[in-house]
């Protein structure tokens, strides 16, 4: 079956046209115009949503947090009016995976959904092929097969680009990674945006392992390279 995509834009112009160049490309497009009818359409259980920033009744900003409260997980592609990057990075810290800035390509932005849908569809398929023993790097345990993370014997809800970043770390303690092989290892060789995106989730992941203080200063920044994972052990006690 099509993937579902819920537009969430209160511009019906842009919501009709995001609807038309989605249901081109083969999937199934829905639409809401405010945070009242969105948070009616969260029962079709969207496979991805495209939210805008500025909505009638309230912000995408406040909708992005109740979704991300939510299970199962929903990717979710943010529309900014503005270039800014506060805008993009408070988007990011409340749990959105993408964004695009209008006015915006239409090749891009189907680009940015087919990649989403992607590794949405790669994490799902990745639960079966992972084997039943958890990885464990100091106070952090990677369930895979359960797809569930542990910090300090503390659950922590990790979306699935998070969830690959840690792994990632996990698997490869010490070796420094710098951004742009972070983009192709996590969001895929086609990932349209800039290296900023990652740094935006480095520290949004730090602050989700904050509880356990040296959980979070495993994930060290190696000055004009990029990241590594450091184990207590080795120095970050």
């Amino acid at each position: 079956m099509a993937a579902h995509i819920l537009i969430v834009d209160d511009d019906v112009a842009v919501t009709h046209g995001i609807a038309r160049l989605l249901e081109q490309a083969g999937y199934r497009a829905s639409s809401a115009y405010n945070v009242r009818d969105a948070s009616t359409a969260l029962a079709q259980h969207p496979d991805l949503i495209i939210l805008d920033v500025m909505l009638p009744d309230g912000d995408g900003f406040s909708l992005c947090r109740q979704i991300r409260q939510l299970t199962p997980y929903i990717p979710i592609l943010m529309l900014t009016a503005r270039d800014e990057l506060s805008d993009k990075v408070h988007g990011l810290e409340l749990g959105a995976d993408e964004y695009v800035t209008k006015p915006f390509e239409p090749r891009e932005l189907l680009a940015r959904v087919r990649a989403m849908l992607r590794f949405a569809t790669q994490c799902a398929a990745g639960e079966e092929l992972h084997g039943q023993q958890p990885l464990r790097c100091g106070p952090i345990i990677l369930r895979r097969a359960q797809r569930l993370a542990e910090v300090g014997g503390q659950p922590v809800d990790l979306t699935p680009r998070e969830w690959a970043l840690l792994e990632l770390f996990v698997l490869h303690p010490g070796q420094v990674f710098g951004r742009e092989t972070l983009l192709r290892r996590v969001w895929g060789a086609d990932f349209l945006g800039d290296s900023r995106v990652v740094d935006m989730q480095i520290q949004r992941l730090r602050a989700k392992l904050a509880h356990v203080p040296a959980a979070a200063r495993m994930i060290q920044t190696v000055r004009g390279f990029g990241y590594r994972c450091v184990p207590p052990h080795d120095g970050d006690a």
